[in-house]
């Protein structure tokens, strides 16, 4: 038997499944008592209830969207999120709507039981999907088919502030700086803030063009290209010796099999 079928659920996640039981306890017994309310005033009229001290939404969707907001909350408890690129950010809230699985003890241990053996082949797919727009090379060069220099031109990344000065496009140039931070500071062992990396880029673009910290220096130009440089060439080499790997078992050079 795998030791990851013997799963023990942290603390935090044991606190998260009480509370949603007692949290639609409450809220049972709040439809309960509304529903006593309103029997009450039925003798004297109909409608005679406040629309305020009525539930709008029925059982079910209270609890969907209750478990919806755990699962999310899970994920940041536990770090998983820390490994999921935007493609398995996608996936992940695509299985939430319009019915997400009921948040317990079985449910969540199934997913991360699940979510443990699979980590590495997530994150490695991860680093191939946020990088494999980089480079041009990796098409044609037979001997090492992919693998990302210390300096990159990213296209379509930035665009006039409406403050003043330049900024990163919110959308997909966004998601894919965010990717590229969570892997650099993932694979040095560093927490991973989302956003942070864009948001300290858009402070310095307001006036300088020039962005640099311990990993990046990044310099923003009006025709939309982002130049960035990876300063950290221990982390870059990880990440191609995780692109490597990834090509190793059974990827093709233009991506098909991610």
């Amino acid at each position: 038997m795998s030791i990851f079928t013997q799963l023990a659920l942290p603390t935090t996640l044991q606190d998260l499944l009480r509370a949603r039981e007692e949290a639609l306890r409450l809220i049972a017994d709040a439809r309960r008592l509304t529903e006593m309310a309103s029997s009450v005033l039925e003798p004297f009229g109909r409608y005679l209830l406040p629309r305020g001290a009525q539930l709008p939404e029925d059982e079910p969707d209270v609890r969907h969207e209750l478990d919806s907001g755990l699962w999310r909350r899970a994920f940041d408890l536990t770090g998983f999120k820390q490994l999921m690129d935007a493609q398995a950010v996608s996936e992940f809230e695509k299985g939430l709507s319009p019915k997400p699985p009921a948040f317990t003890e079985e449910n969540i241990r199934a997913t991360f039981i699940d979510l443990r053996l699979k980590a590495s082949d997530m994150f490695r797919r991860g680093i191939f999907n946020v990088f494999r727009y980089l480079s041009d090379d990796y098409r044609t060069n037979a001997s090492e088919p992919f693998r990302i220099g210390r300096k990159v031109v990213m296209s379509g990344m930035v665009s006039s502030s409406f403050k003043r000065g330049l900024c990163i496009w919110y959308d997909r140039a966004a998601d894919q700086l965010n990717d590229i931070d969570r892997v650099f500071l993932t694979l040095d062992k560093q927490p991973f803030q989302p956003r942070a990396l864009e948001s300290s880029m858009n402070a310095a673009f307001e006036g300088l063009e020039v962005f640099e910290n311990a990993y990046y220096r990044a310099r923003a130009f009006k025709n939309g290209n982002l130049h960035l440089e990876f300063k950290r060439l221990d982390l870059l080499e990880k990440v191609n010796e995780q692109i490597a790997e990834f090509y190793a078992d059974g990827a093709l050079p233009d991506g098909r099999n991610a």
